[in-house]
């Protein structure tokens, strides 16, 4: 069987909608007259979103940090590729949550990891597309949003003509793509792969390959033009760090999410 059903749904569904948690996190829209420092994407859940309790689980886990290391931020929501290009260019203070990868570290540096998580292949019950490796996307559609990044072997069989990529505006649309069968499938961690599923709608339109495709960390990200970027993201890991020693990383990890599948 190359797939598996998302019997897990309903009890992230509840965990998601959690009301009510106490937090630190201080959020303004992107129209706000307020000039924040940091800022993350919207549509990401339950690691980041507008409309999650406090921001979602790493907006409220990056400003704990901040503040447990004597530095407090107000946190911006705005779109992915606009939030990366902003801290780039020194705008903004950092973002999150980025993977890292040889083109992002020329220009930033990253904090210790938020958070490890398995990357899923979320396949579209319409396509008789297996997945046992990366081979097997050769000749296929593969749906990533704008700002979001794919494996790195992936990446390569695009530029060699080997793979299509569609890039929709927003992950919701990225899903439901893939459960109409207009592409063959989307790459994602197994958090915020069953959160999308759940949230479009699409349960029964998409499976998951048994086989997951690999792990990797996510960050906080600080440019390099950033004044002081080495010792913000020190100060970060410090905070960071203290609230894992503290056992609060874990009860924040527990509020905002359930455990994910397997």
């Amino acid at each position: 069987m190359w797939g598996m059903r998302l019997g897990w749904a309903t009890v992230l569904s509840g965990a998601l909608a959690v009301v009510g948690l106490v937090g630190m996190a201080n959020t303004v829209r992107a129209d706000s007259p307020v000039m924040p420092e940091l800022v993350t994407g919207p549509g990401f859940a339950p690691f980041t979103g507008e409309d999650l309790p406090q921001g979602g689980w790493m907006s409220d886990l990056v400003q704990r940090a901040f503040k447990a290391a004597g530095r407090g931020y107000e946190l911006r929501f705005v779109p992915w590729k606009r939030g990366y290009d902003g801290v780039m260019s020194g705008r903004f203070i950092a973002t999150f949550p980025f993977a890292r990868t040889p083109e992002r570290e020329r220009d930033a540096l990253f904090s210790d990891p938020l958070i490890q998580v398995r990357q899923f292949v979320y396949l579209s019950t319409h396509t008789r597309m297996s997945f046992a490796g990366p081979e097997d996307f050769r000749g296929r559609v593969v749906c990533a949003p704008l700002g979001f990044g794919l494996p790195e072997e992936l990446e390569a069989m695009i530029r060699r003509g080997e793979l299509r990529r569609d890039t929709p505006s927003d992950l919701t649309a990225c899903v439901r793509m893939v459960a109409t069968g207009r592409a063959d499938a989307f790459v994602l961690d197994e958090y915020t792969g069953s959160a999308a599923i759940i949230n479009a709608g699409v349960i029964n339109d998409i499976r998951v390959a048994e086989r997951p495709y690999g792990t990797l960390t996510l960050h906080l990200m600080v440019g390099r033009m950033t004044p002081d970027a080495p010792a913000i993201i020190a100060r970060f890991n410090d905070g960071l760090k203290a609230l894992r020693d503290s056992g609060v990383y874990d009860e924040l990890l527990a509020r905002h999410t359930a455990l994910a599948p397997r």
